[in-house]
């Protein structure tokens, strides 16, 4: 898994704020839902998706859903998927204010 990581990372050359949000993102989902249990593998696509919405979210110029299929191999369809329900595991909310953000880059920090 942190081969997969550090290939995506590596291939779309996202930035670091795009990586902390996506980290954040990932959090929320598993707070707004506690009980969620991914089958094996499903870390892969978590990461996948929360980084393309991080991607979407901050950058003016993003990947399609096409370019993250091919990155990651993992099916257009799947990825189309996959980013719904997230979006939808989100409640839609990927705003993050100034200071939550930097809340989490702290807390972030104390990991590193």
């Amino acid at each position: 898994f942190k081969k997969f990581c550090k290939d995506v990372i590596s291939a779309t050359q996202v930035s670091h704020s795009v990586i902390l949000l996506s980290l954040l993102y990932i959090h929320r989902m598993k707070i707004n839902n506690p009980t969620i249990k991914g089958q094996n593998g499903s870390e892969y696509r978590t990461f996948t998706v929360a980084l393309m919405l991080a991607n979407k979210f901050l950058d003016d110029n993003t990947y399609t859903n096409k370019t993250w299929s091919e990155v990651t191999n993992i099916p257009v369809s799947e990825i189309n998927t996959m980013e719904m329900e997230f979006l939808s595991s989100l409640d839609y909310e990927l705003y993050v204010s100034e200071r939550q953000y930097f809340e989490w880059v702290k807390k972030m920090d104390s990991f590193v």
